[in-house]
């Protein structure tokens, strides 16, 4: 509540003219419920998070939890971020390489496993 308030505070003082904003991107993660949800009988199968955005403010990336998911939410300011498509499509293509990366070092290790080897603990590294 506190950065909350923070946050405003350039807004408030002068219509933000005398104050610098605080930041310019903000993150934030909402744990969501852990179980499935339907409406009318229908599974609910993504949940993209709206956020609003204070006086400076350029990108407001808000994360929800959801029965073993999480779903992202980008609101942007059309001034400061170009093209917030291509951002939502950088960011998946991030989230695929991640995936992919940490799921090679999951069968290596598993791999090993079977062989009676001791797994390494090299660190996954992302290119």
């Amino acid at each position: 509540l506190a950065m909350g308030v923070l946050g405003l505070t350039p807004a408030l003082v002068n219509g933000g003219k005398t104050l610098p904003p605080l930041a310019n991107l903000v993150i934030s993660n909402v744990p969501g419920p852990r179980e499935a949800r339907y409406f009318g009988g229908a599974k609910m199968v993504g949940y993209y998070p709206v956020s609003i955005l204070t006086h400076g403010q350029g990108l407001n990336v808000t994360l929800v939890s959801r029965d073993g998911a999480v779903d992202f939410g980008l609101t942007g300011s059309h001034v400061l971020v170009e093209n917030l498509g291509r951002l939502g499509d950088a960011l998946e293509a991030a989230l695929d390489e991640l995936e992919a990366a940490v799921m090679a070092d999951f069968e290596r290790r598993e791999q090993a496993l079977e062989a009676g080897e001791k797994p390494s603990a090299d660190v996954v590294r992302v290119a």
